[in-house]
């Protein structure tokens, strides 16, 4: 049976914004004053101003650790000594996302901007933060199930390597160069299937690569038809 293989993804896309002014209600008193509006992760639909996942890390022009915010507890209003700082704005699994849901991963954020202060200045930081990992899911033809008693999609990336059924989502870096995907089934009839280890290396976070699989003409491939195009007009989908 010929093999086509279909994959779509969908691009996920981040906006920071950092206004220097002192003319926008918040009074400076003299010092120096980062006022937080609003710290959101891409995506999101919530509708908190200060996302409750989020935390900071303020470094100073040396790289320095300057100060530190924990998830939950970052302040509308920071008051800082004069400089230029860089802003990180992350959630807290930096180190722990790939371990997450048995291995399947979780979505990951992280962005950073940098800016100056002066005394009797407010800078004021609006930043929506990016997903720095990306996620594969699957998608297969309506029937399946009625022809196939069992399946799973193989996915390997890095020193990583998970099993998904339809509808799950698995997470990996970009940083890792592309991910491997194979899909085995058995059918009704206790005929096992499985396509050829395909790699698809043209990875970059922020995106969801959705592999949907077809059904074929050719009996070699169990009746599962491969065919992947790459559709870049797709409507933006947040990860989750």
């Amino acid at each position: 049976m010929s093999m086509k293989r279909h994959l779509i993804y969908i691009i996920a896309s981040f906006l920071v914004i950092v206004s220097c002014t002192s003319e926008q209600g918040i009074p400076t008193n003299g010092q120096a004053t980062v006022a937080v509006q609003s710290l959101t992760r891409s995506g999101s639909s919530g509708n908190a101003a200060i996302d409750e996942d989020l935390a900071i890390t303020i470094l100073d022009s040396n790289g320095d650790l300057y100060r530190k915010y924990p998830a939950g507890t970052v302040p509308r209003k920071i008051v800082l000594e004069p400089g230029t700082f860089t802003l990180q704005v992350y959630t807290e699994n930096q180190d722990s996302w790939a371990a997450a849901n048995d291995g399947l991963g979780e979505a990951c954020y992280f962005g950073t901007t940098q800016f100056s202060v002066e005394y009797d200045q407010v800078v004021y930081v609006n930043m929506q933060v990016p997903l720095s990992n990306y996620a594969v899911t699957l998608t297969l033809p309506s029937l399946f199930s009625d022809l196939f008693k069992s399946y799973s999609l193989n996915l390997a990336s890095g020193n990583r390597s998970v099993r998904i059924q339809e509808a799950q989502k698995a997470y990996f870096s970009a940083a890792d160069g592309g991910f491997t995907y194979k899909l085995e089934a058995t059918n009704n009839d206790n005929v096992s299937h499985a396509t050829t280890p395909i790699t698809y290396k043209k990875v970059e976070n922020g995106k969801l690569y959705n592999l949907t699989y077809y059904y074929g003409t050719d009996a070699n491939s169990g009746g599962i038809d491969i065919e992947i195009t790459d559709n870049m007009e797709t409507e933006d989908v947040p990860l989750g």
